[in-house]
């Protein structure tokens, strides 16, 4: 049996523990696509999931995940979706903090790449009217770039915290 869920995500690791507690509940991550995700229905709690930004990851990355009983499960533009069987233990795709903070990193980037795309389409929409002055030109395409700049503002400010507080425990760790 298959069940198709519709949810909106900018925050990967609330995205990821969603996907885990299907699992728990039984419901196992097929694919999926912005905004939509495929599940089958299995036994609950056989598995933990794992998202990752893949850029740049070549197959030998995912020979070494296969050579570690890591499935890979689908992958859609820069995301992927890899699970364990549970039984095997934990399962971290990062190896220690300074990997995870590194990580971390590379998604403020791209958020913070595709929030200067959509100010570029603001520019577009904005200043021909302000020039113009028909103010009332400003379509609804615009207000979704800036609804989407906010949301990806906000994930790299708590991307931010978060690479903060493991750039604290990693000092703890070290002394």
């Amino acid at each position: 049996m298959k069940k198709i869920k519709f949810r909106f995500y900018i925050d990967h690791e609330h995205e990821e523990q969603w996907v885990n507690n299907m699992a728990e509940q039984g419901w196992y991550l097929t694919s999926f696509w912005p905004f939509l995700y495929v599940f089958e229905r299995g036994t609950p709690g056989e598995y933990i999931y794992r998202s990752e930004m893949v850029i740049n990851r070549k197959k030998d990355y995912y020979d070494f995940l296969d050579t570690m009983n890591i499935e890979h499960m689908h992958s859609f533009g820069v995301w992927a979706y890899f699970r364990k069987r549970k039984e095997a233990g934990p399962f971290e795709i990062f190896s220690g903090k300074s990997e995870k903070i590194k990580y971390l990193s590379r998604i403020n980037l791209l958020f913070i790449l595709v929030c200067l795309l959509n100010a570029f389409a603001v520019s577009l929409n904005i200043v021909p009217s302000i020039i113009h002055h028909e103010y009332q030109e400003i379509t609804w395409f615009c207000l979704l770039n800036v609804l989407l700049m906010f949301l990806l503002m906000l994930e790299v400010y708590r991307n931010h915290k978060r690479k903060k507080r493991l750039k604290i425990l990693t000092h703890i760790y070290e002394d």
